[in-house]
């Protein structure tokens, strides 16, 4: 093995906008929305190992990892209205929306020299939306009170990183298909009272 086979990383720079507005309509009540890019390094799989390449050829089901992946992307919207309803309680509803991009899923690498690998690739992708609301009661008395309600579908390709690692040991191609992930809650109440 020569130094050629690798090569060097080329940097990657990440922009990140971050806008918010808040649209008061009154004392008593007020639009707002965001959007948000955000970036992560790559928390599983980065880093170079060279002693993995020195016994690929007598591994079975070798495991490389990948120094190349790029960083995985979030773009976020919510648009949101809230709403006092007295002077001791709110309402607040709001519509959200999450795309995930370049998530890092076990992809094999067929027909590589001198046999095929496993490794990290950004090749998963996902989306989230959904609904809340909710519902905050200041301290009257001797009681505080929030009740939050949100309604959430969650789609994608993989919930882990290796969450594919089954479907690729039997020999399958890196497939693409979207399903509910781990995180996926249709219905989920919080009540908090103090």
């Amino acid at each position: 093995m020569t130094g050629e086979a690798f090569e060097d990383y080329t940097p990657a720079i990440s922009v990140m906008p971050r806008i918010s507005f808040n649209f008061p309509i009154s004392d008593e009540a007020q639009f707002f929305a965001h959007y948000d890019v955000l970036t992560q390094r790559p928390p599983t799989g980065n880093r170079l190992n060279p002693i993995s390449y020195l016994y690929l050829a007598e591994t079975v089901n070798a495991f490389v990892n990948n120094p190349n992946l790029k960083s995985e992307k979030t773009v976020d919207f919510e648009l949101g209205f809230a709403q006092t309803l007295n002077l001791n309680s709110s309402l607040t509803l709001s519509a959200f929306y999450r795309e995930l991009r370049d998530m890092i899923q076990v992809v094999k690498t067929n027909y590589s020299y001198p046999v095929s690998y496993l490794t990290y690739g950004n090749i998963d992708f996902s989306t989230v939306k959904g609904f809340s609301a909710l519902y905050e009661m200041r301290r009257s008395g001797n009681v505080s009170m929030s009740a939050n309600y949100t309604l959430q579908f969650a789609n994608g390709t993989g919930s882990s990183s290796s969450s594919a690692l089954s479907l690729v040991n039997t020999g399958q191609p890196n497939l693409r298909t979207t399903i509910p992930l781990s995180y996926d809650q249709r219905h989920a109440f919080n009540l908090s009272m103090d």
